[in-house]
């Protein structure tokens, strides 16, 4: 009887326990494999793929280098007649998922099965998501990379100088570096780099995309120095996205946007006018009220910045740059502005206003009978401040990009996860249902075993008898 109860016990197991996948994945016979860009509209990846045996089932994996928090993966499940040598192709459109900033790092990979079971996979491919209409050329220094076209080399050459000062100034006035190349991308107008990008704003003048480490920016006509503080500001805000990385937390706009503008150097003469007069009038825009997105009006747009960078310049120039590089890596551990600003200084964004107030003659703060709502921060476009009006408009976009599917094949959409989370998810769950199979197993097998005994028992007894 315990023999059977033993070998029932192995079988249940064998049956049970997850089986390990022990099919090699062979290096793929791919040729051609390229991907084909419509700039910025779609990015075709194509090759030739072939087996031995007819090929049943084919997957493109593909996504970009982007800071992320896990491993997604995106897939696509092309169309195809099963064959030996099968062209396989899909298309990616920007159109649909969203578009990539110039500079993105595009990759990709082939997996497919054949009849007979034996799995494929091709090599990783990698490709920069760029125009060909531009003849780009690059100069570098340290870690900036600044990628032009125009014939003057010159203005190439003044706008890495102001990205090597601009990380100069980062560092030792917030303590904020790169952990990785930048790169800087200038198109010669803002014409030419609004038609580089989608669905952004059409008075866009340059954008920050801290998550791939890009910068791009359109040369004004004829104000130099916008052009210089602008590669400073979006810089900054790289910076800043790289500190402060993280998946829960944010930085509160004023937080942000007023390290740019202090990157930039002292307040224009217009910009400083309309602080002073503001604090003369009392007319200033609460500190809380700055910790979501800016006004899309101009002058209290422009008031908004003015007022970030006089704030920010108050804390790095009484408390020093290590006390906002503790308060920015506060923010990077998830913790809430208030939390964040009480650790590190003693006091929290209601108490930071009162300080700054106190420091530029300003009056009171106003406080009110009812609790001040906490704005979510919002990633919106802002107006960036330059000297006198019009203003120019740096908008500082943000774009997480999906996979998108064509009319072809639209049952397999994407699947993105992560992959070790996932296995990891389904071993645990697997070996907590095989734990209860096996006590309600061996409870069964118990009770059988002391029902037959009890059966022969009672045929002993009945013999006695």
């Amino acid at each position: 009887m315990r023999t059977k109860i033993l070998i029932l016990l192995i079988l249940l197991m064998t049956f049970l326990l997850p089986r390990q996948d022990v099919s090699a994945l062979f290096p793929a016979d791919a040729q051609n494999d390229r991907v084909t860009f419509d700039f910025p509209n779609t990015a075709t990846f194509s090759a030739t793929l072939k087996s031995n045996a007819r090929i049943t089932s084919i997957t493109l994996e593909y996504g970009d280098n982007q800071l992320t928090c896990g491993n997604v993966i995106a897939k696509a499940y092309p169309q195809f007649e099963p064959a030996q040598s099968v062209q396989a192709e899909w298309m990616w459109d920007m159109r649909q998922s969203g578009s990539l900033p110039p500079g993105a790092q595009i990759w990709w990979r082939w997996k497919y099965t054949d009849e007979s079971g034996a799995e494929f996979v091709s090599e990783r491919q990698t490709a920069t998501w760029l125009d060909t209409v531009h003849d780009w050329q690059t100069i570098e220094s340290g870690d900036l990379r600044v990628h032009w076209y125009s014939s003057d080399s010159a203005v190439a050459k003044t706008m890495l100088e102001a990205g090597v000062e601009g990380l100069r100034r980062n560092k030792e006035q917030a303590g904020l570096t790169t952990d990785a190349p930048i790169d800087l991308y200038i198109y010669s107008n803002t014409d030419d780099m609004r038609d580089s990008i989608l669905y952004e704003p059409a008075w866009m003048g340059g954008g920050a995309f801290a998550e791939y480490n890009v910068v791009i920016l359109g040369l004004s006509a004829s104000d130099k120095t916008w052009d210089r503080n602008a590669v400073i500001h979006e810089l900054t805000h790289v910076l800043i996205g790289q500190l402060t990385f993280s998946c829960i937390g944010s930085v509160p706009t004023w937080l942000n946007e007023g390290l740019a503008m202090y990157s930039e150097g002292e307040l224009d003469s217009y910009s400083q006018t309309q602080l002073n007069q503001s604090i003369s009038s009392n007319q200033l825009i609460t500190l809380r009220s700055m910790s979501g997105g800016f006004s899309e009006l101009p002058d209290k747009a422009n008031l908004s910045y003015t007022q970030s960078q006089s704030v920010v310049k108050f804390l790095i120039e009484t408390y020093g740059q290590d006390k906002m590089t503790e308060l920015l890596t506060a923010l990077r551990d998830s913790k809430p502005i208030d939390d964040a600003l009480i650790e590190t200084y003693g006091f929290d964004t209601d108490g930071l206003e009162d300080l700054w107030r106190k420091a530029v003659n300003a009056a009171p703060r106003a406080v009110s009978a009812q609790p001040t709502s906490q704005p979510t921060p919002t990633f919106v476009p802002t107006y960036v401040p330059m000297s006198g009006a019009p203003l120019a408009v740096t908008p500082t976009p943000y774009a997480v990009p999906t996979s998108s599917f064509d009319g072809a094949s639209p049952e397999a959409p994407a699947s993105p996860f992560k992959d070790k989370t996932f296995i990891f998810l389904t071993v645990v769950l697997a070996c907590v249902c095989i734990s209860m199979l096996l006590v309600v197993g061996i409870f069964i097998l118990g009770f059988m075993a002391r029902r037959d005994s009890a059966k022969v028992k009672g045929k002993k007894h009945a013999k006695a008898k």
